[in-house]
């Protein structure tokens, strides 16, 4: 495999880890409804990915104009985030509800089929440098 598609990979991986975690945490918080269920995922990942950029914006890990972007630009991305997040879980209730693990192991799949298609269709990056 080339350096380029096993970097692909594995964003694709460590991104479906996470949404793992995420989605998880919000199983084991609300796990009565679907609907619910996947409205606390989309307010914990809101949190938390508000927590990291906050963060990052501080510790100038961060390129100058990502800094520079406003608040309400911020807060935009995080609830533009979070609504993906819960649309995604949402989906993956409806294909499986039967345990914490399981529901949360479908919204990682979801997210990571999802995140490389996006990859793929919009050619990001095709060639290593």
């Amino acid at each position: 495999m080339s350096p380029v598609g096993t970097e692909l990979l594995t964003q694709v991986l460590s991104g479906a880890v996470i949404f793992f975690i995420v989605a998880y945490i919000g199983n084991r918080i609300s796990f009565s409804n679907r609907f619910v269920n996947a409205l606390v995922t989309g307010l914990v990942f809101a949190l938390f990915y508000g927590a990291l950029a906050y963060t990052l914006d501080k510790s100038s890990v961060m390129p100058p104009e990502l800094r520079q972007a406003s608040q309400k630009a911020w807060l935009q991305l995080i609830a533009m985030s979070a609504a993906l997040v819960f649309v995604i879980d949402l989906v993956a209730n409806m294909l499986s509800f039967s345990s914490r693990i399981m529901n949360a192991l479908m919204a990682a799949v979801l997210f990571a089929v999802l995140f490389a298609f996006l990859i793929y269709a919009t050619g990001v990056p095709t060639t290593s440098t």
